[in-house]
């Protein structure tokens, strides 16, 4: 059977991982993905212009991703709050981009590194002819990230989705959420000669993956990986890893979210104190103030 693996899932670099990750799948973030993913929609729809037509301003834009992935959330000042940082993130994102003008977002693709019963899926943020960028909503810049990029621009190559050389962009938005200011980045070249490294790497990891090599790796990677009661490794500086560290201030603060934004939901019409949302089906048609259209 043809199995597909996320680059985020490929980049652990692990066999083991990826045995368990099939087996038994693990939402390992919970809250803080759906928060990620909020502000990627957000960035999205401002980027794309999906919601022309739809909203008069981008705080009511804001609004309406925030109830859609946080149904049942009534306005408080917390909430406030919350759609100010998902607003500082997306424009922040938004004027990195304009520097780059890419035309596509939000590209769905994958490829299969020559494997003949697994496939590789990736989602480019933003995407041009030479261009491809990664949004992060954190903080801490990891050598990883910048291996996904380059494995996105590798397959996105092989596709005929992009021209080598390219360039390859990781944005750091988590700080410009909270204190309103440029977006951080880890922009870079990437060649033919490179990709066609990376490709021969992918290629002999997963074939040595079929072959039945299960042998875990040991890497920072294991300070985040759900299943290490079962492999019981770990890395030595788990409690000064900076990246372990970012992760539990986003779960922390996800949890906070979940607690106050999102106390229950219904079908129907939301109300809050300043704004109506009509809801139909899973989808917000519309948001407006009270006293507006």
């Amino acid at each position: 059977m043809l199995r597909r693996i996320g680059v985020t899932t490929l980049i652990y670099w692990c066999p083991l991982y990826l045995d368990y990750s099939a087996q038994l799948p693990i939402a390992t973030t919970g809250v803080a993905d759906q928060f990620g993913s909020a502000v990627h929609e957000l960035i999205y729809r401002m980027l794309s212009g999906d919601h022309k037509g739809l909203f008069d301003t981008e705080e009511d834009l804001a609004w309406s991703v925030l109830l859609e992935s946080f149904p049942g959330a009534v306005e408080s000042s917390f909430t406030e709050q919350v759609v100010k940082e998902m607003l500082n993130m997306a424009r922040a994102a938004k004027r990195f981009a304009e520097n780059y003008n890419p035309s596509q977002f939000e590209v769905k693709f994958e490829y299969g590194f020559g494997s003949d019963d697994m496939l590789v899926i990736g989602i480019a943020d933003a995407l041009g002819e030479n261009l491809v960028l990664d949004w992060k909503t954190g903080s801490f810049m990891a050598e990883s990230h910048r291996q996904q990029v380059k494995i996105y621009a590798t397959m996105l190559w092989r596709l005929g989705l992009l021209q080598l050389p390219a360039t390859l962009g990781v944005v750091y938005l988590g700080k410009a959420g909270v204190e309103g200011s440029q977006a951080e980045s880890n922009v870079f070249q990437f060649t033919e000669e490179e990709a066609v490294v990376v490709e021969d790497f992918v290629q002999q990891f997963l074939q040595q993956y079929s072959l039945g090599n299960r042998r875990p790796r040991i890497s920072d990677h294991c300070s985040f990986c759900p299943y290490g009661r079962w492999c019981q490794k770990t890395v030595k500086d788990v409690q000064t890893n900076q990246a372990l560290h970012e992760l539990w201030r986003l779960q922390e603060r996800a949890g906070l979210i979940q607690k106050q934004l999102a106390p229950g939901f219904t079908e129907g019409v939301h109300l809050t104190e300043d704004f109506v949302v009509e809801k139909k089906g899973s989808f917000y048609l519309k948001v407006r103030r009270k006293n507006g259209t």
